[in-house]
């Protein structure tokens, strides 16, 4: 009997998925019955490394018939992931699959003390977890579009979230209430920042304009209309005073943050830029456009930015991010691999190569040896900075994943995936 005649005639449709718990350890059932949503959990025996994972798949398939056995390979991979969890202490393991969007993940944050991490979704919401134990704390659902971009301020007390619906808010996160509704653009926003001070706030947008506003009444302070071409990517530097924009039309641009005067447009590029980020000590700008090229600037002054160093990458660049000392920065790219590179003397440092499709972002550990790389291949990868190799593959997700973090100790990361679900990884 074929598994679909097999589920109608338990009166069932095809079991939809399993829900995992890794502490304590169960597995829940999701399924329909008469088109209802329905759950039951297994009689999970405890899973540890002398777990003889095949009999127990058996004896698990065996008990109940909703577990099919097209569905028995899926059971035996979440059982593996529930061993590793349990028996590796030396490496990441899944810690909480968290589960509540309707959609698919956009976009992960964690609060810098690592209590909090917020999801944003194409469902139009965001969400506000709590890491410890991976409930839900706030459901965050006042915009009328898909979530595009989120970015928590420096002390993780408030978020701003950029949507289709061409407004920006911003919440409390530990109320999960609403301070601002922020209107203006005309079309999607693509990019949100805070200031250093969280005085700030700065949105792009395909309207071609990025707008200041002032965190505190929402009002808004200037619109910046000199691109003329879609911003993508917003930045501060360390004082507050300059903010860098990234567009479309192939330029970056620096701005007075109290006239909003435009101070310099930073030119070169032969194709629209996709990304701009500062260095952590201030001192430099990394550049990526849809050119394939990376190129790094000199922001030791801002009377003068002056172009030091073009990359000819040779690959579309998915995703760009500096260390945390900002003595190296790391290319993603759309073939699945990435490059670090010295900052100071752009010298290549080492290349990673291992996922399957797109690397869709990527980020330094606090410590700055290690590489976190979320891709198209449903994978998250740990890398060794310096030497290039895989230290870890995080496997868990059920479709591309979009989004990763680390906390701030380094010790916990976040991944969000276009199956709706964010995984916990400690």
């Amino acid at each position: 009997m074929s598994d679909n005649n097999r589920a109608k005639f338990l009166g069932y449709k095809k079991l939809k998925r399993f829900v995992v718990e890794y502490e304590p350890q169960g597995i829940c059932l999701e399924y329909e019955q008469d088109k209802n949503e329905k759950t039951k959990e297994l009689e999970l025996p405890e899973i540890n490394n002398e777990t003889d994972l095949e009999k127990t798949t058996d004896d698990l398939s065996k008990c109940d018939k909703l577990i099919t056995p097209s569905r028995k390979v899926d059971l035996r991979l979440i059982l593996a992931r529930i061993q590793v969890a349990k028996t590796n202490e030396s490496k990441y393991a899944v810690f909480k699959e968290v589960k509540g969007h309707n959609d698919k993940v956009t976009c992960v944050a964690m609060t810098k003390n690592g209590d909090k991490m917020v999801s944003s979704s194409a469902d139009k919401t965001c969400k506000i977890w709590d890491v410890k134990t991976g409930d839900e704390l706030y459901t965050l659902d006042e915009h009328d579009e898909a979530v595009c971009c989120i970015a928590l301020n420096k002390h993780g007390d408030k978020l701003a979230t950029g949507s289709l619906d061409k407004t920006c808010k911003v919440w409390s996160t530990e109320t999960g209430k609403c301070l601002h509704t922020l209107k203006g653009h005309k079309d999607t926003i693509t990019c949100v920042a805070f200031n250093h001070s969280s005085s700030v706030l700065a949105t792009g947008s395909h309207d071609n304009t990025c707008k200041l506003w002032n965190v505190q009444t929402g009002q808004e302070i200037h619109t910046l209309k000199d691109h003329t071409g879609p911003v993508v990517s917003v930045t501060f530097d360390l004082t507050g005073n300059h903010l860098i924009t990234g567009s479309h039309d192939e330029s970056l641009a620096v701005y007075e943050v109290k006239t909003g005067n435009r101070l310099h447009s930073l030119t070169g590029h032969q194709g629209a830029v996709c990304q701009v980020l500062l260095s952590v000590d201030g001192k430099y700008i990394v550049s990526a456009a849809k050119d394939n090229t990376c190129k790094l600037w000199d922001f030791s002054s801002t009377e003068s930015i002056e172009c030091i160093a073009t990359m000819e990458i040779g690959s579309e660049i998915t995703d760009v991010t500096f260390d945390p000392k900002g003595q190296h920065f790391a290319v993603a790219l759309q073939d699945g691999s990435a490059k670090v590179y010295k900052t100071e003397t752009q010298e290549s440092v080492s290349e990673l190569k291992g996922h399957e499709a797109e690397i869709t972002q990527m980020v330094f550990n606090p410590q700055g040896d290690k590489l976190l790389t979320a891709s198209k291949d449903k994978t998250v990868r740990l890398w060794n900075a310096q030497t290039g190799e895989a230290v870890q593959v995080l496997e868990g997700h059920a479709d591309e994943v979009t989004s990763c973090t680390f906390n701030y100790i380094g010790d916990c990361i976040v991944s969000g995936s276009q199956d709706g679900s964010c995984i916990i990884w400690q």
